[in-house]
């Protein structure tokens, strides 16, 4: 039996959203009005609201009174995570056609505190070395990134690992192994002034932080540190066994269709 295909609202708000992941629709572009929209889905103005309200919710639209609905000039930023695979940010964002850069890089010798020591399994005082630097999308910064990594990896790390590869690939390399664990948790915070001048949003702005350890096959934690990231960035989660394909659910993947813009 032939899955039913989604409510009309659906179908309008997924075309939008496609549109402006793709770049077929731009930031502070305006959209088609409501008629416009009602008439090319062959619905009506409530159920073209219904779809617009929707990307206003998720902050990739905004309507102004008078004038419309337009792209928001802040790009959500996708960023799905699969626990079937350990994939790390570069590469679910690979998945959308972009590529994430590195800026701000330093890399430092320093003293495990009684936290970092907890979490690497390693005596309170010894040498780790410590990571951060921001990830950026298109040159805007999404993701102030601090890891903490064991003395015996960190001392085999190059500034070409640094400056273009994900800490979980380049951790990978040096063992010879693949990290297959990946434990996280994630919690919100207020931006401080440093937070807020490093991602470009205002002070007290909400901010993702994802905590997280990289294990190797015998348990072992190899990499822990936390991810900053701006909060527009969405993270969606596929969680144990795969579904069938018949389920119409799947990890986000870029979209292959943009949506068709009116000629004027």
């Amino acid at each position: 039996m032939a899955s039913e295909s989604p409510p009309l609202y659906q179908q309008i708000r997924d075309t939008i959203r496609s549109g402006i992941a793709s770049g077929a629709l731009a930031a502070g572009e305006k959209l088609p009005s409501e008629s416009e929209l009602a008439r090319q889905f062959g619905t009506t103005r409530l159920t073209v609201r219904q779809a617009l309200s929707q990307l206003v919710f998720e902050g990739i639209v905004i309507t102004r009174n008078g004038r419309g609905s337009f792209v928001s000039n802040t790009a959500v930023i996708h960023s799905p995570i699969d626990s079937r695979q350990c994939l790390s940010f570069e590469e679910q964002v690979a998945l959308t056609g972009r590529t994430v850069t590195y800026g701000a890089c330093t890399f430092t010798l320093t003293k495990a505190s009684d936290e970092v020591a907890k979490r690497l399994w390693v005596e309170p005082g010894c040498d780790v070395f410590q990571l951060q630097r921001v990830r950026e999308i298109d040159g805007k910064p999404v993701c102030l990134e601090l890891r903490y990594i064991d003395h015996d990896i960190g001392r085999r790390i190059t500034g070409e690992m640094l400056a273009r590869q994900a800490v979980y690939r380049f951790v990978a390399e040096i063992l010879g192994e693949p990290l297959p664990t990946l434990s996280v948790s994630i919690t919100a915070i207020s931006a401080t002034p440093e937070m807020a001048e490093v991602l470009d949003v205002p002070v007290n702005a909400a901010l993702i932080v994802r905590d997280n350890t990289h294990h190797a096959k015998d348990g072992s934690p190899k990499v822990w540190g936390r991810s900053i990231y701006r909060g527009d960035v969405r993270t969606d989660y596929v969680l144990g066994q795969p579904l069938p394909p018949s389920s119409g659910i799947a990890p986000p993947r870029s979209p292959k269709h943009p949506a068709k813009r009116k000629k004027r």
